[in-house]
């Protein structure tokens, strides 16, 4: 049985070089050459500390008893949690108080906000549904014309402009409810809604 021949090591192959003649005419060859040496030097102290450890060294205590086991049960009821909060947990807090109004007091909100958020509303799925389709011509146009810049192009037009118009179409449509918090009187007609 031959065994294959091992590489040299780095310290070998240098004392080869410079035995033949091979001077470097890098000033920092000598510098690094030195510090591969002395790591080597270090790297086979730490081999041989490695292969025979010492004698003396201490005996690493066994599991504790309160180390979980595989047939060992865990009483969680017993311990106490609280130990893995952070202290601004563990004080007593008061529970919070809300100021609210009455129950039976109902405020509609204002004509404005009601538009505001008909308008948001309205452009959100006029933009989603914009995007699709310009996602569908995007993807056509950049496969046909070879130009993948022309997907996100027309994802974000045709999703702006259906927006837009979506948008426009629910804001025209705004308007205020009546309000019928009380009912009608006697002989009053109640207005209508459109």
């Amino acid at each position: 049985t031959r065994r294959p021949a091992t590489p040299p090591s780095r310290s070998a192959s240098l004392a080869l070089a410079a035995s033949l003649g091979y001077m470097s005419l890098n000033p920092f060859t000598r510098q690094r050459e030195k510090r591969e040496e002395k790591l080597e030097a270090k790297l086979e102290e730490l081999k041989a500390a490695q292969a025979a450890p010492p004698l003396s060294a201490p005996m690493a205590d066994p599991a504790p008893a309160s180390a979980w086991t595989p047939g060992r049960e865990v009483d969680y009821e017993a311990e106490d949690m609280n130990k893995y909060l952070p202290a601004s947990a563990q004080v007593e807090q008061a529970a919070p108080t809300w100021q609210s109004r009455p129950t039976n007091y109902y405020e509609p909100p204002s004509r404005a906000w009601q538009c505001v958020s008909k308008l948001q509303s309205g452009f959100m799925i006029g933009g989603a549904l914009g995007g699709a389709f310009g996602f569908l011509y995007g993807t056509f146009a950049a496969i046909k014309y070879k130009h993948v810049l022309y997907l996100p192009i027309a994802v974000l037009q045709a999703g702006g402009a259906f927006g837009f118009f979506l948008a426009c179409g629910t804001v025209i449509r705004c308007e205020e409810p009546p309000l019928a918090l009380h009912p009608p009187a006697a002989g009053e007609e109640r207005p209508r809604t459109a």
